[in-house]
């Protein structure tokens, strides 16, 4: 019975380690993509110019 307590809690760890440094950077760096300072709100072009 405990060996079972032992592996779930084990388990449950090691999920939450996984999910922390793996899982969240990896999809995190493909979000944040963008290279503007305010976040990618600037539209430089020819119509809404606000770079200057």
């Amino acid at each position: 019975m405990q060996t079972i307590l032992v592996l779930i809690t084990f388990s449950i760890a090691a999920g939450f380690l996984l999910k922390k440094f793996v899982w969240n950077p990896i999809f995190e760096s493909r979000q944040n993509s963008t290279g503007t300072l305010d976040g990618g709100k600037t539209k430089c072009g020819k119509k809404d110019c606000g770079c200057h």
